[in-house]
Formats: structure tokens, sequence, C-alpha cells
């Protein structure tokens, strides 16, 4: 497991050559992904490791595990703290350069490539493990990512890796009830539209359960788990969370059953 938190890096002093945001935003983006994932995946923050209820930690030293879409690197940190030869990509420059600034300053080491998931460079039969979170629905070709995933991952290795869920709450009541109906937004757009209005990225998927076993279909086994942010189940639900900030220490049981049925994130377990 992981020791020092990757928040508690002086990323700010560090990374003054980075460009006008790298200043501050390493260590933001830390703190609002850790507190944010606290409902469930990582109920420790700030202690413990990012995701931890999610990827197997204790698995990865000394294992070859590549994370698709490493961004600000808080997650690729974590793995490379594990113990994993760690192996890291993604498309923008400007994420490969503040996670190879954070791995300078914390000592860490690890092959850090900008590179498109689509077109995976590594060889076949080359990974233990791939880790990418919220990150492949956003390409314009999922299947050609799984594809490449399946191929660089050694027999029996796993793949550990999130989508958005269409039967989540935020779907299915906040963006078809509250958005849709309430705010006037449906007709005028789909549902998949008012969906991909509040999320970040150009495309933006939502898939099923379903969904997701017909396009990794070529992998040998998978399995799922639900999770989604803190503070955000009730506000989805009823349309309204601020008022409820305050209580979530009683609303906390509550916000997890209904995180672990109906959130958010599709948490997939894909083994080749």
């Amino acid at each position: 497991m992981v020791g020092k938190q990757s928040h508690d890096l002086r990323l700010e002093e560090g990374t003054r050559g980075a460009g006008p945001h790298a200043r501050v935003l390493p260590r933001a983006i830390d703190q609002i992904f850790g507190e944010g994932h606290s409902l469930i995946n990582n109920p420790a923050w700030p202690g413990g490791s990012i995701l931890e209820q999610f990827l197997p930690y204790v698995e990865f030293a000394g294992r070859d595990v590549l994370e698709i879409g490493c961004g600000a690197g808080l997650v690729s940190s974590h793995i490379a703290r594990a113990g994993a030869k760690l192996h890291a990509v993604d498309l923008t420059s400007r994420a490969i350069e503040m996670t190879r600034k954070r791995f300078e300053l914390a000592g860490l080491s690890g092959d850090i490539r900008q590179m498109d998931a689509e077109k995976l460079e590594y060889p076949r039969n080359s990974m233990d493990f791939v880790v990418s979170w919220g990150v492949i629905h956003h390409s314009g070709n999922m299947p050609a990512v799984l594809e490449r995933v399946h191929r660089v991952l050694r027999p029996g290795g796993r793949a550990y890796v999130m989508v958005y869920n269409r039967r989540s709450l935020r779907y299915q009541v906040y963006c078809r009830l509250w958005l849709g109906v309430a705010k006037m937004k449906l007709p005028r757009m789909s549902l998949e539209q008012v969906a991909g209005s509040i999320t970040d990225g150009h495309i933006a998927r939502h898939l099923d359960t379903e969904e997701f076993r017909r396009l990794a279909a070529h992998f040998s086994s998978m399995s799922f788990t639900f999770s989604d942010e803190k503070t955000t189940i009730l506000k989805y639900l009823i349309g309204i969370g601020a008022p409820f900030r305050s209580f979530f220490w009683l609303t906390r049981p509550f916000e997890r059953w209904l995180a672990a049925r109906w959130g958010w994130y599709l948490e997939g377990v894909l083994v080749k």
C-alpha cells in the first residue's frame, strides 16, 4: 500500500516551467479526486491509497502495470509506490509533462509516454495489469482500445477499467428528471446529450453492464462493481445535494448503499 500521499507533494514549487496552471492544478486535483472517491473506493483518505478498494495494490509489486490516461499522475504515482514497474500513457503532452514532473519530485520511476490508447505500441503479452479510470468512454473507438488492452495483457492478466454507468441515478434520475424535465432540456436534447452536457470530454459515453460485456467479449471473464463520489448520490436522487453536506456523517451509510448499486461509475475487472 501507499504510505505518503501524492497530494502532500509540493508540486506548485517544482512546476514553474510547465505552463500557467501547473503550479496549482496537481495538488488541487489530487485533493478533489481523493476526497470525492472517499465514499467507497478510498475511505481512509487522506491515508491509504487512491482507489484502494478497486485496485489490487498488494499484487502490483514487481509486476508490469500500465495506466491508460494518467492525467496529472495521481493514480500512476500510487501504483509506482506499490512497487510496480509502472508504464503510463496519455493522449496529451500536458498530462505527460505533469506526470513526469510529479515522478521527478517524488523520486519515483516509471515509463511515461504520450500515446493514443487506440494504438497502444507496447508488445503483445507485455503487461500483467492495465488500469484505466474514466478514460476509454471518451475514446472515439472504444472497441479498438479494449482490443489493444487485451493484446498487451499477458495470459491471465487483468484490466481494471471504469466507464460511466447508464443505469446510474445520475443518468436515469438526475439527467432525465431534474435536468431533462424540471429544467426542460428534453426533448430539445437527447438524454445522452443532456448527460454529456454535464460531463467532461468532447465524447462521453455511458454504458450498462450488458454493453460493456459485448464490447469486452474477447476477455475470458469479467466482473462489475459500482461506486460514486462523496455527497453526490442524494443530489442525483432528489435534485439537490448541498444542504446534506453538513450531515454526511449521518447520510454516509445510505449514500454508500445507493452508490454501490446505482453509482455513476461502472467498474469492470476484465481477465484475459
